[in-house]
C-alpha cells in the first residue's frame, strides 16, 4: 500500500493546468473564524459566549503534526494522559486520552465532523488512530457541554472538522524519520456540476521505540496504520444539499511480552478496525428557518492474540467490538435579528460484545434539546439551553446551561457561563466480568454483574478468603454529575497584542471508582464499581498572542487545583496520616501536604514562535511545552501523593520545524521533536525520545 501511494504521489508531478493551493500560512483570521461546536450553529468565534478555541490548518501544518495527539498536546489547558486502554486494574491496548480543566479523559467528548467517536477502552481512546492531514480545523469547548451533547461532555468537547468536498485540488506527500516512522498521504477534491467529491488516504508505520532497555519488550511495538476517508456533497439547489461522509481505519500492531510468575515469553498481534458512515441532509426553507437530519453508523473492533514462544500455543485472546447508531434532527429558527431558537431530538443505540462480558450488551438512548440565543444592543448575547437524556441503563437526566457575552467595546469582551454536565456509567462499569489470569488472577465485576451470593459461594469453596464490608455498598450506579462555572475576559491591547484569561470551577458528584470488595485466597483482590467520590477541579487559564509582520509569538498557562472533597475534609480535620519516606515514621498530614487528584499537573505552560517569510519561501516554528510534576501512586495508603516517590517529575518538551517552498507546488519540511530528549518510560510512554523527520509536500489547484 505504501508503494501504491508513493507512485500516486509521483504521478501528480506531471499533471498540467494547475497552480498552487493556498496553504493558509499567511492567514490571520482567528477572531473572524466561524465555529459550530459551542452553539451547534455557525457563529464567529468572537461572538460565542462559551470558552471556545481553534487549532487552524496552518498551525497543524507549521507544527509538523501527523496525528491528533501530536497537535493537542501543545495546546493550553489540554493534557494528553497515558494509559493501557483499560481500567487501572486491567490490561489492554495502549491508549491515551484528553484531560480538560482537570477532569479525566472519559469526561471529554471527541467528535469527528460533529459525530461522537467510539472505541474507548477503560475510558481512554487511542488518539494515534486519527490522522490530521485531512483536518481543516479543530474546535475545542472547555467546560460542561452536556446541554448540547449529553453524556461524556462533562469536561468539554473537541470537534475534529475535516476538509469539505468542494473545489478542485490535489495534495500528496511523504515523510520519514526516527524509528523508521514513515507517513504517506494523498487527498483530492473534484467538482462536477452539483456533485463534489473528496478523498483522503494515509499510511503510517513505525518500528516502534524503546525507552526502558531493562525490559525485554519495546515501549511502543511496531505498527502499521491505514486511514481512508471519502466525502460526497450533492447540492440539489441553493437551499438543499446532502453530505455523505465515510471514514475507515485499519491498524496492525506486533506485540512481544515477558510475563512474570512464571516467566513466559509471548508474541502476537493486535488488529484495530473502525468505520463511520455519516449522511447529513440540510434544507433552508428561508432566511429564518433551516433544518438538518443527521444519521450515523459507526463500528470499532480490537482483537489481540498472543502465543507462547516456547510452544506456539495460544496464551491470551482478547476481543472488543462496539457499535454506535444514531438518528438526529436539528432545526434552527430566527424570527428576528435578536432571537435564534435551536431545537433537536434523536435516538441512539450502542452495542458492545467482548470477551470480558458474559453477553453482548446494548443501551438505547433518547434525547431532546433546546437552546435560545438572545442578542441585545449588538454587545450583549445570552444563550440558555436545556437537554433531556434518557438511557435504558440509568434514570433520565436534565442538563441546563446559561452563558453571557458582554462586549464592553471593540477591544474588550467578557464571558461568563454555567453548565451542568454528566457522564453515564459506561459498559465497563456496568457489565465487566473479568479475571486476569495473566496478572496473578485478580477479578473485577461491573455493578450489574456483581453478586454477593456468588462471592459467598466462592468463599465456601475456598477460592475467596474474605468478603470485605464494602461489598454491601455495591448498588446500581448513578451518572456522574458536574456543575461547571467559567468567567473570562478577552482584550485586544493593540493591533499586535491580544490576551485572554478564564477562571473555571467544576464540582463533581457521584464519581465512579473501583473498590476492593473481597480478597482471594492467593492474596489478590476482587473489585467492583461504586459511586463514592465528590471532587472539584478549579483554576485559571490564560493565553496571549503577539503578531507583527512575519513573526507570531503566543503563549499559554494553566494553574490547576483539584481535590477529593471527602479526603480533603479529613485532612483539614487532622484525621489523615502519611510518611515523608517509604520507610519513615508516620505523621499527620496538613493542607500543604495534600496534592489533589492523581495524574494532574498543577502547572502547565507553552510558548510558540511561528515565522512566515513575506514571500512565503520559508516558514518555521519553535514550540515549548511544559507540565509540572504530578502524582501517580499512593504508597503510604492515605489516598493521595505526598512522598517524592509518589510523583512523576515535570517535563519540558521542545519541538521545532522548518518549511522551504521550492516552487508553486512543492514544499520541503524538516523538524526535530523533543529536542531535549525528555522522557518518562513508566508514566509517559507515549512520549518518545528525541526524533527527527523530513518530508516533501505537493499541492495544486485548478485555475
Amino acid at each position: 500500500m505504501t508503494r501504491l501511494l508513493f507512485i500516486l504521489f509521483l504521478s501528480t508531478v506531471f499533471l498540467p493546468g494547475y497552480s498552487q493551493v493556498d496553504t493558509g500560512f499567511n492567514a490571520n483570521r482567528q477572531l473572524d473564524e466561524v465555529v459550530v461546536t459551542g452553539t451547534r450553529t455557525e457563529r464567529k468565534v468572537g461572538n460565542v459566549a462559551v470558552p471556545v478555541s481553534i487549532i487552524t490548518k496552518s498551525t497543524i501544518r507549521q507544527s509538523g503534526s501527523l496525528r491528533l495527539n501530536d497537535i493537542l498536546q501543545e495546546q493550553t489547558g489540554i493534557l494528553i494522559t497515558s494509559g493501557t486502554g483499560s481500567n487501572a486494574v486491567g490490561g489492554g491496548v495502549f491508549g491515551n486520552g484528553v484531560q480538560l480543566q482537570g477532569l479525566s479523559a472519559d469526561h471529554t467528548l471527541l467528535l469527528l465532523d460533529g459525530e461522537p467517536l467510539i472505541g474507548r477502552q477503560g475510558g481512554v481512546m487511542d488518539l494515534t488512530r486519527f490522522a490530521v492531514g485531512n483536518v481543516r480545523k479543530i474546535e475545542m469547548v472547555k467546560g460542561p457541554s452536556s446541554s448540547l451533547y449529553g453524556s461524556e461532555a462533562m469536561g468539554g468537547v473537541i470537534n475534529i472538522i475535516t476538509e469539505p468536498a468542494s473545489g478542485t485540488n490535489f495534495t500528496a506527500g511523504i515523510r520519514s524519520g526516527s524509528f523508521f516512522n514513515t507517513d504517506v498521504y494523498s487527498s483530492c477534491n473534484t467538482t462536477h456540476n452539483k456533485l463534489s467529491t473528496y478523498y483522503f488516504l494515509n499510511h503510517n508505520s513505525s518500528n516502534g521505540y524503546e525507552l526502558d532497555k531493562t525490559t525485554p519488550e519495546k515501549t511502543l511495538d511496531p505498527f502499521r496504520n491505514l486511514t481512508a476517508q471519502v466525502k460526497l456533497t450533492f447540492r440539489f439547489n441553493d437551499k438543499s444539499k446532502i453530505v455523505f461522509n465515510s471514514r475507515g481505519f485499519y491498524g496492525l500492531q506486533k506485540s512481544s511480552y515477558a510475563i512474570n510468575n512464571p516467566v513466559i515469553n509471548v508474541h502476537g498481534e493486535g488488529i484495530t478496525k473502525d468505520f463511520i458512515l455519516n449522511p447529513v441532509y440540510s434544507h433552508r426553507f428561508n432566511k429564518q428557518w433551516q433544518t438538518s437530519l443527521r444519521l450515523v453508523a459507526s463500528g470499532y473492533s480490537f482483537v489481540q492474540n498472543l502465543d507462547s514462544i516456547s510452544n506456539n500455543k495460544e496464551y491470551y485472546h482478547d476481543s472488543f467490538k462496539q457499535g454506535f447508531y444514531r438518528a438526529e434532527n436539528q432545526t434552527d429558527f430566527s424570527w428576528n435579528e435578536s432571537n435564534t431558537l435551536t431545537a433537536g431530538a434523536g435516538y441512539t443505540l450502542q452495542t458492545v460484545n467482548t470477551t470480558r462480558y458474559k453477553n453482548e450488551q446494548q443501551q438505547q438512548m433518547w434525547h431532546a434539546f433546546v437552546q435560545h440565543e438572545w442578542k441585545q444592543f449588538k454587545n450583549i448575547s445570552v444563550i440558555s439551553g436545556l437537554r433531556y437524556d434518557y438511557n435504558t441503563a440509568f434514570t433520565a437526566r436534565l442538563s441546563p446551561k446559561l452563558a453571557i457575552l458582554y462586549k464592553v467595546n471593540d477591544r474588550v469582551a467578557i464571558r461568563t457561563s454555567f453548565g451542568s454536565g454528566f457522564k453515564a456509567p459506561d459498559f465497563r462499569q456496568l457489565y465487566l466480568n473479568f479475571t486476569n489470569n495473566a496478572a496473578e488472577g485478580y477479578s473485577i465485576y461491573g455493578s450489574n454483574e456483581f453478586s454477593l451470593p456468588f462471592l459467598q459461594q466462592q468463599q465456601s469453596l475456598g477460592i475467596i478468603a474474605a468478603i470485605l464490608p464494602a461489598a454491601n455498598s455495591i448498588i446500581k450506579l448513578n451518572p456522574e454529575v458536574s456543575n461547571g462555572y467559567n468567567a473570562g475576559v478577552q482584550v485586544q491591547l493593540n493591533e499586535q497584542l491580544k490576551a485572554d484569561i478564564n477562571l473555571f470551577r467544576n464540582d463533581v458528584n457521584n464519581l465512579i471508582n473501583y473498590i476492593p470488595v473481597a480478597t482471594n485466597s492467593n492474596g489478590t483482590s476482587v473489585f467492583s464499581y461504586v459511586n463514592i467520590n465528590r471532587a472539584y477541579t478549579q483554576g485559571i487559564e490564560s493565553n496571549w498572542q503577539w503578531k507583527k509582520e512575519s513573526v507570531t509569538i503566543s503563549g499559554g498557562y494553566q494553574l490547576l487545583l483539584t481535590a477529593d472533597k471527602d479526603l480533603l475534609e479529613k485532612v483539614n480535620n487532622k484525621e489523615v496520616y502519611g510518611r515523608d519516606e517509604v520507610s519513615g515514621p508516620a505523621r499527620l498530614m496538613t493542607r500543604e501536604d495534600y496534592s489533589g487528584l492523581l495524574n494532574r499537573s498543577r502547572h502547565m505552560a507553552n510558548l510558540r514562535i511561528f515565522y512566515v517569510q513575506k514571500n512565503d519561501k520559508w516558514n518555521g516554528s519553535l514550540r515549548f511545552v511544559y507540565r509540572s510534576r504530578f502524582g501517580v501512586t499512593d504508597k503510604d495508603g492515605n489516598g493521595f501523593a505526598n512522598m517524592k516517590e509518589e510523583f512523576a517529575p515535570g517535563l519540558l518538551q521542545v519541538n521545532l520545524a522548518a518549511t522551504r517552498r521550492l516552487s508553486n507546488c512543492f514544499q520541503l519540511q524538516a523538524g526535530v521533536n523533543n529536542v531535549l530528549n525528555s522522557t518518562n518510560a513508566k508514566y509517559l510512554p507515549n512520549i518518545p525520545g528525541i526524533n527527527w523527520y523530513a518530508g516533501i509536500h505537493y499541492s495544486f489547484q485548478k485555475k
